[in-house]
């Protein structure tokens, strides 16, 4: 193809675009890659001409294509992006560099710089879509023309499109791109099996297509005594999606029936359904693998009727009944929604990113800075199959398989996931944990009281609700800190005998935020409270040392900076008014040989003596606490018990708490893997180490009850 080729192309979707800006990026591409050449002896140019031409399928504006032009000039040619936008504008040279910046940073290994290129993907996307669809149509081109590659980095190629751009063109809408990656990766992947189902397919093809211009015909002729306008046209399905079908069920191509898929366009919604009332008359159709995308569509906006029958020779085969527009929107997804001006894109921002899940994928990219944790999540959000869900006022909602009812109160706001604690479905009461099933009604249950908790990440599936729960987190744990750091100074005025009024403390507050280099005091406190600041720094700003001023004990200053006004369970050095809380890892108890240890920005944490990851902790944080004999505390502890699967098993479990006087905070049971099993997850208040072990003891003594046991976070 010559860039002619592409100007009369865009020309025949938008005849008033400005095309020069075609003509003047070909003859920048050509300059910038004068002399190089691909891996197959080709002239270099040859490549972003056809990514461009690849980009007018999907009539995209002329600043796109251009940026197809232009793609590799940054990285292979030295092009600045001052020259960029001084001759195409600033579009242009955000959406080059964006394209540009997907890969160009080094890694410590292989995996690392996977993540980070995705992570680097996904947010460029966030900025203007149009970046990823360059990107797609470049891979789309380099996966058909791989064939000089040395096999280890065909492979590697191969994987990242299967895993990453494939997956993210489904969720553009891009359907014919998709299958077209899938299908040259599974060339480079699996070698041997392509091989052998490529050729399988060629032996049977005249057979297959005889059968599909027959049946094609038929079908015309079914639709045309019924009165209905429609196109017919028959293909076998991709290749790829077969290979997966025969590995999922242990198949070989001979096996696989319902390998051939019917496509029928007429005019509107109404005579899709009566299309599909004229085939489900004339051939027995599988009720089980009817779907109705249009009542239903997918989340990318695809809208098509799919039902499977047993065809003419009594074969299966796929049937899928859609409108013209809705086959557009199917062949290139979200370009189906671009308006034009001159050439250009002249829709809002907040249209070019029309699916709510990529949104959420983008969210979740802004929060997650580690990569690989970005990854994680992303393979939920992006990759797994989806189910459906609707409000209670029937507006339908799409989360991933596995999404829990936490994802669904986040997907509404986030102050009904914050306040979330548990939902009705169907008004049936479930807890947070409950697993979304397609056609769920859902209405959330919230309580004003209820905050985020940690282990609120490993119930919330979806990076849109993680990242709104790990940001929450984080707020009360900097408001926690922040509290803290306002504690030690006020301890310290007070230390020095200071009697200074409110206004005093706080000028004097101000001026040492300004020493220090902080916005405001709020952030003084804060930077004091997580340790970023020492106390001691600060205090001799606030409060110079006087000749005369008490001296105190290193430990009596140590002490100084946990104190808090109530009462704890444990005393350290003796005293008994610190900040503690309890390490999660082991959850001391009463009762329990214990080890303090100086964590920094939340005080003192109280670990068992015989913790593991104690031991791994630095030495000289470590401290002597002891428990405190007058004080009392409740302490929630997990039970875990496995018994028989039998009638009044959970009752008797229950009233061993009772007859103990235990308060039972929380009892959830399920299914236990071996069948004829459950397993009962208890949580109990006890303030001893004595209480719980007797109740795991008679609990272990009930009949039916094979095991009792404390469970601690793994």
């Amino acid at each position: 193809m010559q860039v002619s080729d592409i100007i009369e192309a865009v020309r025949g979707y938008a005849p008033n675009a400005d095309v020069d800006v075609i003509m003047r990026a070909y003859l920048q591409s050509a300059r910038a890659h004068r002399g190089q050449l691909r891996k197959n002896g080709e002239d270099y140019l040859i490549h972003p001409i056809a990514v461009a031409s690849i980009l007018t399928e999907l009539r995209m504006d002329v600043d796109t294509i251009a940026v197809g032009l232009l793609h590799d000039t940054m990285e292979d040619c030295l092009t600045t992006r001052a020259e960029l936008s001084a001759e195409f504008g600033e579009d242009v040279a955000d959406m080059v560099e964006g394209v540009t910046k997907m890969g160009k940073l080094e890694f410590k290994n292989k995996e690392e710089a996977q993540a980070e290129n995705l992570r680097k993907l996904v947010l460029a996307m966030a900025r203007d879509v149009r970046v990823i669809i360059v990107k797609l149509a470049d891979r789309l081109h380099n996966m058909r023309t791989m064939e000089h590659m040395k096999p280890a980095r065909a492979r590697d190629i191969a994987a990242e499109t299967m895993e990453i751009y494939a997956p993210i063109a489904n969720r553009l809408g891009l359907s014919t791109w998709k299958t077209e990656l899938e299908d040259h990766a599974l060339k480079y992947l699996e070698p041997a099996d392509y091989a052998q189902l490529n050729e399988e397919l060629e032996g049977s093809r005249a057979e297959r297509e005889a059968y599909v211009r027959a049946t094609a015909g038929t079908l015309r002729a079914l639709f045309e005594a019924r009165g209905v306008e429609a196109t017919v046209t028959g293909r076998p399905k991709h290749l790829t999606s077969i290979w997966r079908k025969m590995k999922a069920d242990g198949l070989d191509l001979s096996q696989v029936h319902d390998v051939l898929a019917f496509r029928v366009v007429v005019p509107d919604i109404g005579q899709c359904y009566v299309a599909l009332g004229c085939v489900h008359a004339q051939y027995r159709h599988l009720p089980e693998r009817l779907k109705d995308f249009i009542a239903i569509p997918k989340s990318n906006g695809y809208q098509s009727i799919h039902t499977v029958v047993m065809g003419p020779e009594n074969r299966r085969i796929e049937v899928q009944i859609r409108t013209g527009e809705m086959h557009r929107v199917a062949e290139i997804g979200i370009a189906a929604h671009w308006r034009y001006k001159e050439g250009h894109l002249a829709i809002p921002p907040r249209d070019l990113n029309k699916m709510a899940q990529l949104r959420a994928i983008f969210e979740a990219a802004k929060e997650i800075e580690d990569s690989n944790e970005f990854v994680d999540t992303l393979k939920i959000d992006l990759f797994a199959e989806e189910v459906f869900v609707f409000t209670p006022v029937g507006d339908v909602r799409f989360f991933p398989k596995g999404a829990t009812i936490l994802d669904f109160a986040y997907a509404i706001h986030t102050e009904v996931g914050n306040s979330c604690t548990g939902a009705r479905v169907q008004g049936r009461m479930v807890s947070l944990r409950y697993e979304l099933h397609a056609g769920d009604t859902i209405e959330v249950v919230r309580k004003a009281d209820q905050r985020p908790r940690p282990d609120w990440m490993d119930i919330a599936k979806t990076g849109r609700a993680q990242s709104k729960i790990r940001r929450e987190l984080r707020e009360a744990q900097r408001e926690v800190s922040r509290e803290l750091g306002r504690g030690l100074v006020e301890g310290a005025f007070k230390g020095a005998g200071q009697g200074l009024t409110r206004a005093q403390r706080d000028e004097k507050l101000a001026a040492a935020a300004v020493h220090f280099g902080m916005s405001n005091v709020d952030a003084l406190l804060l930077a004091v409270g997580q340790g970023d600041l020492s106390l001691d720094k600060l205090t001799l700003e606030l409060l110079p040392p006087d000749p005369a001023e008490r001296q105190t004990t290193s430990l009596t200053r140590l002490f100084g900076r946990f104190r808090k006004r109530e009462e704890s369970p444990v005393l350290v050095g003796g005293e008994a008014d610190l900040l503690i809380h309890y390490a999660a890892c082991c959850n001391p108890l009463p009762g329990h040989s214990i080890v303090g240890y100086i964590t920094r920005g939340r005080g003192i944490t109280i670990h068992r003596s015989d913790c593991k990851q104690l031991s791994e902790l630095e030495p000289e944080r470590r401290i002597q606490v002891d428990w405190h004999g007058t004080a009392r505390s409740a302490h929630t502890v997990d039970v875990l018990v496995l018994a028989q699967d039998k009638p009044g098993m959970l009752a008797d479990v229950s009233a061993v708490c009772k007859v103990l006087g235990i308060n039972l905070v929380r009892f959830e049971g399920h299914r236990a893997p071996e069948g004829d099993q459950v397993i009962f997850d208890l949580s109990v208040n006890v303030s001893h180490a004595d209480e719980l072990d007797k109740l795991v003891s008679k609990l272990g003594q009930v009949k039916g009850v094979v095991r009792a046991e404390r469970r601690l976070p793994s």
